[in-house]
């Protein structure tokens, strides 16, 4: 919680000397063995603002919202990492008029790896991923995984159009990085009384809730992101998993990143909701903040690998 605090201070200063113009930043730190939540920092200053966004603000996570999207797709038993999809223009009915989903540098790459998409984060391919696989069966995957905000199956749902909490998001992949196992995130252990009876006993109780096929297949791709995708700012010593997240307003940037040991998800942004800066994106400013803050919290943490699809049937 120290190390928490101390890099969302530190790191803000930083980001301000680079030109992003964003007055908050929050953090949260869930263990995927346990779902024990250990660090959450609301804001960049509690002495200004009590509020915490780390729980309260519901924020569009962009891009980092299409991990959802793709685990769908792998326990499906339809799609695998290596599946092509087409990056192509692509035109849906909504409402009165029509729904044409764009990538962030407005160019199409035709037909592509479910990898590829994902390493360099191209939109068209995760809404027609979404269309074919269906939007509500994504909500269910949300919901299993203890997503509790409200979600509408819009079409531009596969690129983050939904307000989440980083909490809920760093909860939600920690869940992938144990190979969908389970437990509901808790800040309290247990309770006793003076005398020693528990109160209350928060011991972890998790449950199988993912494929583990599809979770160790999207952990791959996820690894890729980091390796050679959109995020290698955020690269450790140690295999580590993530995705960067970018509104098209730019009004909210994100990384949400992982190792076995702790999934932790940091945003950045504005209370009032106004751009952070053109061009700011949370793979060049958020994930070297996650990657900091992962550094030092995982000194002298034993390196562990992710298991690999292989040791899981597909389903």
């Amino acid at each position: 919680q120290r190390v928490a605090e101390d890099v969302v201070k530190r790191e803000h200063q930083i980001l301000l000397g680079q030109g992003v113009y964003a007055d908050q930043m929050a953090l949260a730190a869930v263990d995927p063995r346990t779902h024990f939540i250990k660090a959450l920092v609301g804001g960049v200053d509690y002495r200004k603002s009590q509020y915490n966004r780390a729980t309260q603000a519901l924020r569009q996570p962009g891009s980092a919202f299409k991990p959802f999207v793709y685990y769908t797709a792998f326990a499906s038993g339809r799609y695998a990492p290596d599946s092509t999809v087409s990056d192509t223009p692509v035109s849906y009915p909504d409402g009165y008029e029509y729904y044409s989903p764009q990538n962030y540098d407005g160019s199409f790459s035709g037909p592509i790896s479910i990898r590829h998409a994902l390493e360099v984060s191209r939109n068209v391919p995760a809404v027609r991923v979404g269309q074919d696989i269906g939007l509500n069966k994504v909500i269910d995957v949300c919901r299993t995984i203890g997503i509790k905000s409200p979600i509408e199956p819009v079409i531009s749902l596969p690129l983050g159009a939904v307000d989440l909490t980083p909490l809920e998001m760093a909860s939600a992949f920690a869940t992938f990085a144990s190979n969908g196992w389970h437990s509901e995130p808790t800040l309290i252990v247990q309770v006793t009384d003076s005398t020693g009876n528990v109160l209350l006993d928060n011991t972890p109780k998790p449950q199988l809730v993912l494929d583990p096929w599809a979770a160790a297949s999207l952990n791959d791709v996820l690894r890729g992101v980091i390796d050679r995708g959109t995020a290698t700012s955020a690269r450790l010593d140690r295999p580590a998993a993530g995705k960067t997240g970018t509104t098209s307003s730019e009004r909210d940037i994100w990384f949400v990143g992982y190792v076995p040991q702790l999934s932790v998800a940091v945003w950045v942004g504005n209370d009032d909701y106004t751009p952070v800066g053109k061009g700011a994106t949370g793979g060049t400013f958020v994930a070297p903040v996650w990657r900091d803050f992962m550094m030092e919290v995982l000194r002298g943490v034993p390196v562990e690998n992710f298991r690999p699809a292989s040791d899981f049937p597909r389903p």
